[in-house]
């Protein structure tokens, strides 16, 4: 849920990120923090400084003391909740009394994103996630990247030889450089960089990589792997589609010296896809049909994905997908508490049915994101009385924390034009588009409903935006597909039983 944050909460989270910037703290993120006492007066403020040194809240905390009782932290980036080589960040929170914590982002690192809000929720801390979280993110570009993606934030230095020659451009030009960690040394060489070398960087810790040669940054533009560019053009140039097709926007512009403006040009965040690779792919036969099963490795987290391809998707506009987020008691168990394993199962029926699809069996998603073991304990808040929204957020997580840009990048590499997803969340879709995935259709996919998931699928519905009819559907209905010019009936069904309806 959204909120109105007042002009004195975002003036301590612009402070926390100011007290952030001046250090290199690679490999570890800029964080910066502020506690603000009775009566709005800061009694400590501080950033991490460093690799080794005491974290943001650390310093922060040690200067308030006693003062940091019942005071509210703003911090730009969730507190750690692991013990490396300093302990975790939420418990010195927890253990110094703060009454409030608001944060400007998540932890971007799949592994522990979201476990720091939880550790604050679950000691009673009220807890609030989303003040000035682009700039936070901007802060530290490098870092976020790299855990989204596996590989190291590039940035682009484009300046013709007239700017070039301009001193005060020199110096400009000089600084971004020197403010990288690692400088590609055959930028002027004649093969691009590969994705490969990049990764290698990255496995070398290497997260900020500065490129000034022009077909270098064109070649890289092309894999999506340069996040910013940073142009030098005279001032009083038209620079109006500057880095638009690029899918790129412009974050800042600085005067530089007399004669030029250098203008920032930057990905949004929700544009960094994480990068996949292909790893195996065998036939699978089911009963729906032979498939092709392809494994797919997300870089950014190491998680493995499947896509099963049926008939021709190279090339093709339309192809029905299918994005089915991992479900254990769903679609290994055949749980009636969820409408999982029926989708998954109506989904690959439609798709052998069509004879041509795809269906992206996505690792990572169980219970929305918040993991197996934390949606076995939301069922049990759920048998307390709470729904499912409810439940995510008591255990402190988001009511939704997928991303699906694992997905989308597989969609790229299986060479899919666009395509008509199946789902009954619009959210799913705004999802996938945010990705660059074009989606010319959104198919319902309305499977087993039942008295053990009616509230939960009603849920989804109230609080979550789901379309899904449930005014007593009678057997057999034929659903709608909604295109760009409304309904669009689909062929009348066949003789086969209806996947996830009771036989008799």
């Amino acid at each position: 849920m959204s909120r109105t944050w007042s002009d004195a909460e975002r003036a301590r989270m612009v402070r926390a990120i100011e007290l952030a910037r001046p250090y290199r703290t690679h490999p570890n993120p800029r964080v910066g923090c502020v506690i603000v006492g009775a009566g709005g007066k800061v009694v400590g403020e501080g950033a991490h400084r460093g690799v080794g040194a005491p974290h943001a809240e650390a310093v922060a905390l040690g200067e308030a003391r006693g003062a940091a009782r019942g005071a509210t932290a703003f911090v730009t980036l969730e507190p750690c909740s692991h013990t490396g080589r300093t302990p975790p960040c939420a418990d010195a929170l927890v253990a110094a009394g703060v009454a409030r914590v608001v944060i400007a982002v998540y932890d971007p690192d799949a592994r522990v994103r979201g476990r720091g809000v939880a550790m604050l929720r679950q000691a009673g801390i009220e807890t609030t996630v989303g003040l000035m979280g682009d700039e936070a993110i901007r802060l530290d570009a490098g870092f976020h990247h790299h855990r989204r993606t596996g590989l190291p934030y590039v940035r682009g230095v484009v300046a013709d030889a007239e700017a070039r020659a301009d001193e005060a451009v020199g110096v400009d030009i000089a600084a971004l450089i020197a403010e990288a960690d690692h400088l590609l040394a055959d930028t002027t060489g004649p093969a691009p960089t590969t994705r490969r070398k990049l990764a290698g960087l990255a496995e070398d810790g290497h997260l900020y990589v500065a490129i000034e040669d022009m077909e270098i940054i064109e070649a890289l533009r092309g894999e999506g792997l340069v996040d910013t560019v940073s142009h030098y053009i005279r001032i009083g140039a038209d620079h109006e589609d500057l880095g638009a097709e690029d899918g790129l926007r412009a974050s800042d512009a600085v005067e530089v010296g007399a004669g030029y403006l250098r203008i920032d040009l930057e990905r949004s965040p929700a544009s960094w896809p994480p990068l996949v690779r292909r790893r195996a792919e065998a036939v699978i036969p089911t009963r729906y049909g032979h498939f092709r099963a392809i494994g797919y490795e997300s870089l950014g987290d190491g998680r493995q994905h499947v896509a099963l391809v049926t008939g021709r998707v190279v090339g093709e506009e339309g192809v029905l997908v299918r994005m089915h987020s991992e479900c254990l008691t769903g679609d290994v168990f055949a749980s009636l508490r969820c409408d999982c394993g029926f989708q998954l199962q109506e989904a690959m029926h439609r798709i052998g049915e069509a004879g041509r699809g795809v269906v992206l069996y996505m690792r990572g998603h169980e219970g929305r994101g918040i993991g197996l073991i934390d949606k076995l304990a939301a069922y049990a808040l759920q048998e307390q009385g709470r729904d499912t929204v409810e439940a995510n957020l008591d255990l402190g997580f988001p009511e939704d924390s997928r991303d699906y840009g694992a997905g989308a990048r597989i969609l790229a590499d299986l060479g899919v034009n666009s395509v008509c997803l199946l789902t009954n969340n619009p959210a799913k879709r705004a999802g996938v588009e945010a990705y660059g995935v074009r989606i010319v259709e959104r198919v319902p996919l309305v499977a087993g409903e039942n008295d053990h998931n009616r509230t939960y699928l009603r849920t989804k519905v109230a609080k979550l935006g789901h379309v899904i009819d449930m005014e007593d559907r009678p057997p057999g209905r034929v659903p709608e597909t909604v295109g760009e010019d409304g309904p669009i009936r689909q062929p009348p069904e066949t003789g086969k039983p209806a996947i996830g309806k009771p036989q008799a």
